[in-house]
């Protein structure tokens, strides 16, 4: 078995050859001479060769002493390199900056900080409720370490993993003559105002269903959707018009307004998804992973590009 050198034996050899003086190396090591000496010469036994030539006059390194000199410094300036690293990070808070899409129930991702408080209960977690298209653009820009974004959005360059899925279901007023059935097709709403989301919120969302109602050929009137779904239900249950909502949003019970399953859910739908930029380095995210795949189960890493 080959010997090995522990760094110990370094600093003693390091000390003797910086004072060229074992009685003064080992007042600077506050130890005595007669262990100190012995464990240069164990080291000269392990490197095969001598390291300091000893006479009356004092000690002077050999050859080979003062090339290990000069191994010696960097090895021991590299340990204590990588021990302020490992300190520094024991040290250090993980933080984390993450936008919500407000598109879907909040109540969805309330569980999300004491999950992740549960594994590291010094995380610094910043919540940021907003538009998927503003999450994904400060995404960008670096003023967010990840995303939980609805799906379809201009997501090109970003890594991407879908979570689960939200159907949409069919907001109708009370009164309706469709109001009574459990499930009913989109078609059945060709005569009905629909509120409906304007380009600019979400302009991937946007054109993805227009796309499918022309498709379908559904081309019913439409009203700029508000931007505060209990303004939206407050109008629906006035009788002026109907929505698509996630279902998760159901849970935002209003008088006078009903939900309907719709036969086409498996095309109209969110796709809920983690975004975060490709070359991501926060260590906070593998945490954020971790959880995330505990409540979802494994999904697969993709790069959605348009």
């Amino acid at each position: 078995m080959q010997a090995r050198v522990e760094l110990w034996q370094l600093q003693y050899f390091v000390a003797v050859a910086e004072e060229l003086s074992f009685r003064r190396a080992a007042e600077r090591l506050s130890i005595t001479q007669p262990p100190l000496t012995r464990q240069i010469q164990a080291l000269e036994e392990t490197v095969g060769a001598r390291l300091f030539e000893r006479d009356r006059s004092g000690v002077v390194l050999t050859a080979t002493g003062t090339h290990l000199l000069k191994e010696a410094r960097k090895l021991l300036g590299d340990a204590d390199a990588m021990l302020a690293r490992v300190r520094q990070r024991a040290e250090q808070r993980l933080e984390l900056r993450l936008g919500i899409t407000t598109v879907l129930d909040p109540a969805l991702f309330t569980w999300l900080e004491g999950a992740l408080k549960a594994r590291d209960p010094a995380l610094q977690l910043t919540q940021k409720r907003q538009y998927s298209k503003q999450s994904v653009a400060d995404l960008r820009r670096g003023a967010l370490d990840a995303a939980l974004i609805g799906l379809p959005s201009e997501v090109a360059d970003l890594k991407v993993q879908r979570l689960f899925v939200d159907p949409l279901v069919a907001a109708l007023p009370r009164g309706h003559e469709l109001a009574r059935k459990k499930r009913i097709s989109l078609l059945d709403l060709s005569a009905d105002t629909l509120f409906w989301p304007q380009r600019r919120a979400n302009p991937a969302w946007f054109d993805h269903y227009e796309k499918l109602f022309r498709a379908w050929q559904f081309d019913p009137p439409r009203a700029a959707e508000p931007a505060d779904h209990h303004v939206m239900l407050g109008l629906i249950a006035a009788g002026e018009g109907v929505a698509l909502i996630p279902a998760s949003l159901k849970s935002m019970s209003r008088e006078g307004v009903v939900y309907c399953e719709l036969k086409e859910h498996a095309d109209l739908r969110v796709d809920v998804a983690l975004a975060t930029l490709p070359d991501a380095a926060n260590p906070a995210l593998s945490l954020l992973m971790t959880v995330l795949r505990t409540r979802y189960g494994q999904a697969k890493l993709t790069s959605q590009r348009r």
